[in-house]
């Protein structure tokens, strides 16, 4: 979705919230499927919030933040659904919508950056 719509609905999103259905159980049971979700941009992402970005493939994707790292030169986001066993392929700012209007329970910052901690010390020091 990175296309015309996708910079319209960016620009709503940055003046406002914006409504998304949400499809598929990978945020499961934070989000579950059919569930609709308000999205806002930010000025800042923080590990734990649920952030929408669009997907190369086409669509929009909600995934939880773990962190942040360098990817091609830029900063980028690493997440992964909070019922999947692996986390996302890196995506730049550029792609990202905003991030769902919840408040997030502090266990589930703490466990997004432990995640994230897991993954950085798993690059660090391969079996």
């Amino acid at each position: 979705m990175r296309s015309a719509s996708f910079d319209a609905l960016r620009g709503f999103a940055r003046e406002g919230t914006v409504a998304v259905q949400v499809r598929g159980d990978c945020m499961a049971p934070a989000i579950a499927d059919g569930d609709r979700v308000n999205v806002a941009a930010a000025r800042l992402y923080w590990p734990g919030d649920v952030v929408v970005w669009s997907a190369p493939e086409g669509g929009l994707v909600a995934h939880r933040l773990l962190g942040y790292r360098l990817h091609r030169g830029s900063l980028a986001l690493v997440t992964r659904g909070d019922s999947a066993p692996v986390h996302d392929a890196p995506v730049p700012l550029s792609r990202v919508l905003g991030r769902v209007s919840a408040p997030v329970p502090w266990p589930a910052r703490a466990h997004a950056a432990l995640a994230f901690l897991r993954i950085a010390l798993s690059r660090l020091c391969p079996r």
